[in-house]
Order: structure tokens, then C-alpha cells, then sequence
């Protein structure tokens, strides 16, 4: 009988180059990112435009997973940058300006889904987290890209029927890749609470991914 190895793979001076250069460029857009916000905080309203690039390609992201439309997601971004503007004073300097930035996001969101639950109208076609996740398929045959929207499908109607509380919780720590830690602080309740809202909407994700013909679909987030 062979001997199954049980040794963690090599990685090459390359490969750790590679990590190291890439940890860099996110702490220093990071810190880009802080400094900007602290100097927007304090009334310069010249370094908007470099706040912006900065802020808008991941913030605009969530208002997609948030919303159930792309008008929707929109609004939500557009508004969320209004409200930003207005409470800049308050901005407590060394809080990351993203997470800050989210956590203005979905209550912009909530506010709006209050709104519609009140006065319900034809909002558009969905477009949930399924539709701009991570899982892609790059085959362009005709059966992957059936495939592809079949597995696109079954996610966008699953995340549809979750609680806001489990989706939101899932799509931080999954697509937005935050620690449990900075996900309860957007959320505003406790790192368990995160990780149960979150394993549920995976539990559930898993469980209509099964039923749907697809034996497995990524790895627990959390």
C-alpha cells in the first residue's frame, strides 16, 4: 500500500513574492483610501474626485448584491454617496472608509426597502449576488453557457427568498471577503451573529444547488 503524502505544498520564492507584492498594493490603497477620507472628513472637498476612484468600484459592487435591480443598485449607489457626503463630520478617522462607506449602503437599502414594501411597484428584472459572484464559467460552448445560466438562475431565485440579514451577511464575508469581525461592525451586531447568518444563506444556497443537479458548490464561508 502507498504512502499518502501529507506535506503542504512548496511554494516557490516567486510565489511569495507575488503574495508580498500583492499585500502591499492592498494596504497601501488602504491607507490611499483613509487618508483621502480624512481629508475629505475635514472639508477638502478637493480630493473627492481621487475618493471616488478609490471607493466607487467596490461600493457600487455591493449596491448590485443589495439591490434587486441594476436602476435599483443605481439609486442605492447615488444616494449612498449623498448621505456619505453629508455625514463626513462625523467620520471617526482610523475607521475604514469602505466598511463605513457599506455600512451607509444598506441603510440607504433598508430605508428604500421600506419605501417599496409600502408602495410595491414593478421594479425590474432581478439581479442578485448569482448573477456578478465570483463563480463564473469560461466555456463558451453551447452547454456551458446553458449550464452557466441554469446555475445562475437557481442561486438568483434561492438568494431572492433569503432574509436580507442572512444574504447581506453572506455576500460581506464571501464576495466582499471581510472578516467576520468587520462584517459585525457594517452590521452593526456580533461576530457569531455574522457567521450564523451567513452559514445559513450557504446552507441554503447548498441545499437548492443539490436539488437543482449540482452536487457541490464552493467552500463554507465561514
Amino acid at each position: 500500500m502507498g504512502i499518502v503524502s501529507t506535506a503542504l505544498p512548496v511554494v516557490g520564492d516567486r510565489d511569495v513574492r507575488s503574495l508580498l507584492a500583492s499585500s502591499r498594493t492592498m494596504n497601501a490603497t488602504g491607507d490611499r483610501l483613509s487618508s483621502l477620507m480624512d481629508r475629505y472628513a475635514r472639508g477638502e472637498d478637493r480630493v473627492f474626485e481621487q475618493l471616488y476612484g478609490l471607493l466607487a468600484p467596490r461600493l457600487y459592487r455591493f449596491c448590485v448584491r443589495l439591490t434587486p435591480s441594476v436602476a435599483e443598485a443605481d439609486d442605492c449607489f447615488q444616494e449612498t454617496f449623498l448621505k456619505l457626503h453629508r455625514a463626513r463630520a462625523t467620520y471617526v478617522t482610523g475607521a475604514n472608509p469602505l466598511h463605513w462607506a457599506f455600512a451607509i449602503a444598506r441603510s440607504v437599502y433598508l430605508s428604500r426597502l421600506r419605501y417599496w414594501r409600502r408602495r410595491p411597484e414593478q421594479l425590474g428584472a432581478t439581479r442578485d449576488v448569482a448573477e456578478a459572484g465570483e463563480l463564473q464559467v469560461h466555456d463558451t460552448t453551447p452547454e456551458a453557457e446553458v449550464a452557466a445560466e441554469h446555475l445562475h438562475d437557481t442561486l438568483a431565485s434561492e438568494l431572492s427568498r433569503m432574509s436580507e440579514k442572512n444574504r447581506v451577511a453572506y455576500v460581506l464575508l464571501k464576495e466582499e471577503h471581510l472578516t467576520a469581525r468587520e462584517a459585525a461592525a457594517v452590521l452593526g451586531t456580533t461576530v457569531e451573529v455574522v457567521k450564523q447568518r451567513a452559514h445559513r444563506a450557504y446552507q441554503s444556497l447548498r441545499a437548492a444547488l443539490n436539488t437543482a443537479g449540482w452536487s457541490e458548490y464552493g467552500n463554507d464561508p465561514v
